[in-house]
């Protein structure tokens, strides 16, 4: 027989209460019942854990061991249970909210606001640079909400179950470079000046950004060459502060004042849909609406990043908030 739950509690009613008797009135069984099953844990353990004496059952040397772990196991058992129902009355999951997508200041801002609400556990955030990863991912549950830009191609599905909320529907991409770079202005850069310079950016065929650029160049005429691949961002600002290439920005990139700015591209060519992706029945769909206000008002917290956003938030980007 090997020791469980129930043997513990019998022995530490046993100690408690002193008395066969009265031990097994707590337990709900039988003295007979009782006395037996304590014979039964003995010969497994191979050694007397109880003795009578004049004021009722004592503990053996072995017995003392035994109820000292005994009571370690069973408190250990009893926090498992106080969390879980802890967790059971709030309605919460007892895992983090896992957050995925391409991580940026949205990813970074969200995730945090997440942690502090009651209704979350804490946050897991993970980057995927290809948007179908992502929301895969939702799909088979290795993700809660997925903050995905999508560039506006054909040809990406959503898996069976899974859901979404519309945050932007066209959300620029500006382009950051040293401050000091020759085409750098107050305005906007037109794409015709940017296309004469080294570009940086993932490798190409990474994932569909890199297709979405070529196809935009192609319809404006010009051709970005791209010496430099990478996908680690730290390298792409090393080489954009070293004048080596100019690169991609998401619109809420900060300026870094004498080392990188950030502008907007003329016309604006190049822009992503923005979207929240989630699987139904889940605490993110429960407190999507709050999630979806809370991602709308971090644009309008954003405001003076740079220039660049400033200028779209006051042409454009404020439109968010009343239309939602």
């Amino acid at each position: 027989m090997e020791l469980e739950v129930r043997h513990l509690r019998a022995l530490t009613a046993i100690d408690e209460t002193g008395s066969l008797t009265q031990a097994a009135k707590r337990l709900g069984m039988s003295q007979p019942a009782l006395s037996g099953l304590l014979q039964r844990i003995e010969r497994t353990l191979g050694g007397r854990l109880f003795f009578r004496a004049e004021y009722g059952c004592l503990p053996t040397p072995l017995g003392s061991e035994v109820l000292t772990e005994a009571r370690v196991v069973l408190g250990g058992m009893s926090a498992i249970a106080d969390r879980v129902d802890e967790w059971s009355r709030r309605g919460l999951p007892s895992d983090p909210l896992r957050v995925g997508g391409y991580c940026g200041f949205l990813h970074v801002i969200t995730s945090k606001w997440l942690r502090d609400q009651p209704w979350c556990s804490g946050v897991s955030l993970q980057e995927d640079m290809d948007e179908r990863v992502s929301v895969d991912k939702v799909g088979i549950g290795a993700l809660d909400l997925a903050i995905v830009y999508r560039p506006p191609l054909a040809g990406m599905t959503v898996p069976p179950g899974v859901q979404s909320v519309l945050v932007h529907p066209a959300e620029p991409v500006f382009v950051a470079m040293a401050h000091d770079h020759p085409i750098v202005r107050p305005g906007p850069i037109p794409l015709a000046d940017i296309a004469e310079h080294p570009w940086v950016d993932e490798p190409p065929g990474t994932n569909r950004w890199s297709t979405y650029v070529a196809q935009v160049c192609q319809q404006h005429g010009v051709v970005l060459e791209q010496p430099h691949s990478t996908q680690c961002l730290a390298t792409l600002l090393e080489l954009v502060s070293a004048q080596l290439a100019i690169g991609p920005a998401l619109a809420t990139s900060r300026d870094r004042p004498g080392s990188i700015v950030v502008r907007a591209i003329e016309g604006m060519p190049l822009w992503q849909e923005v979207r929240l992706f989630f699987r139904p029945n889940t605490v993110v769909a429960a407190h999507i609406e709050e999630i979806h206000a809370y991602v709308l008002n971090s644009y309008a917290e954003r405001q003076g990043c740079s220039p660049a956003y400033d200028a779209w938030w006051r042409e454009r980007g404020r439109e968010l908030l009343t239309a939602s």
